[in-house]
C-alpha cells in the first residue's frame, strides 16, 4: 500500500515538472517574440538626401554631405554605415544620392541607397557654403600652411621637415573630458614617453592646432600648453587664420560647427607626417591611446615598436 502511494506521488511530480517546463518554455518563446517585436519597433527611419563625399567598401561606410533631417538632425558631412556593400557599388564621389536612415537604439545605418544625379566635372560638394574638397590620404603630401605660435611668430609645416611630426586640433574652452581635453592629456603622455628615448631624441614634434583662432590668441594658447605640462621644445602650439583652419579641415574631414553658447561641435582627427611632410597618418576620433601615437612616430622613423 506504501508503495502504491509513493508511486503515484511521483507520477504527479513528474507531472507537475513536465507541466512546469512546458509553461517555461511557452514563457521564453513569448518573452523572446516580444523582444523581437520591441527590437523592431525601437528602429526609426528618416529620409535621408545629399551628395557623396567618400566611399569606403573596407569599412562598409559611405561619407555622405546631406541636407537638414527635419526634427533630428541638422545639414551636416558624417560617415554612415552600410550593411549591405552591394548598395556601394557604383557610387562615385559627387553622386546626388536618396537613402533611408535607420536609427536604432545601439547603432544606424543606412539602406535603399539610390543614385539620383551624376555630376562627373564637378570638383567640390558645396554644403552650408562650405566647400568640401577631394579628403586627404595616406601617402599625401599636406599642404605648407602659415600658422602663428604661442609666442606670437609665424610658422610652417615646413619648418619640421626632417621630424616626424604628430599633430592634433583642439580648442581651448572645450569642456568634453573626452574630447580636446583627452586629446590634450594624451599628447602630454606621448611628450612623457617619447622624451624618455634618448634615441628619439631630436627625431620628433608634436603640434597642437587651434581652430578657435579668434579666441585661442597666442597668450591663451601658451598658457593652456603650460597648465598641459608641456615642454615647448618639442610640442607646439598654434592656429591659424580661418582660411588656413578651413582647409585643413576640409582635407582632413574635421567638422566644424557653431554651437550653443559660443561652444564649438567638432569631430577630431590626430595626424602624423613623415619627415617629409607626407601623411603617413591619420587617426579619426578619440578611441586611440598614448601608445598607438608612440607606436607609429616609431615606426615612422623605422625603429621597432
Amino acid at each position: 500500500m506504501r508503495d502504491e502511494i509513493m508511486e503515484k506521488l511521483n507520477a504527479e511530480l513528474r507531472s507537475q515538472c513536465i507541466r512546469s517546463v512546458i509553461l517555461f518554455c511557452l514563457a521564453t518563446a513569448l518573452g523572446c517574440s516580444k523582444k523581437e517585436e520591441k527590437r523592431e519597433v525601437d528602429i526609426v527611419t528618416f529620409p535621408l538626401k545629399g551628395e557623396v563625399v567618400s566611399v569606403d567598401m573596407e569599412k562598409r561606410r559611405v561619407m555622405v554631405a546631406h541636407e537638414e533631417i527635419p526634427n533630428y538632425m541638422m545639414a551636416m558631412t558624417m560617415p554612415f554605415k552600410v550593411k549591405d556593400t552591394t548598395l556601394l557599388l557604383g557610387l562615385e564621389v559627387g553622386d546626388s544620392i536618396r537613402a533611408t536612415l535607420n536609427v536604432s537604439r545601439t547603432e544606424s545605418w543606412l539602406e535603399e541607397i539610390v543614385v539620383i544625379g551624376k555630376d562627373e566635372s564637378r570638383q567640390a560638394i558645396e554644403v552650408r557654403g562650405t566647400t568640401f574638397k577631394k579628403l586627404w590620404k595616406e601617402g599625401d603630401a599636406l599642404p605648407n600652411v602659415e600658422l602663428t605660435n604661442k609666442d606670437g611668430r609665424k610658422i610652417k609645416i615646413s619648418d619640421f621637415r626632417g621630424k616626424i611630426l604628430a599633430f592634433t586640433f583642439i580648442y581651448t574652452r572645450c569642456p568634453l573630458p573626452d574630447f580636446c581635453i583627452r586629446m590634450s592629456d594624451h599628447f602630454s603622455q606621448v611628450q612623457r614617453e617619447l622624451k624618455k628615448d634618448l634615441a628619439l631624441a631630436g627625431h620628433w614634434q608634436l603640434l597642437t592646432i587651434s581652430f578657435d583662432p579668434a579666441h585661442d590668441k597666442p597668450e591663451v594658447l601658451k598658457k593652456y600648453g603650460e597648465n598641459y605640462g608641456a615642454d615647448f621644445t618639442t610640442w607646439e602650439f598654434a592656429t591659424g587664420s580661418e582660411t588656413t583652419i578651413r582647409t585643413l579641415a576640409d582635407g582632413l574631414d574635421l567638422t566644424l560647427e557653431d554651437d550653443e553658447g559660443g561652444l564649438i561641435a567638432h569631430n577630431l582627427r590626430t595626424v602624423i607626417l613623415d619627415k617629409n611632410g607626407v601623411i603617413v597618418s591619420i587617426i579619426k576620433g578619440n578611441d586611440w591611446t598614448p601608445a598607438d601615437v608612440v607606436n607609429k612616430v616609431r615606426s615612422a622613423l623605422k625603429l621597432p615598436a
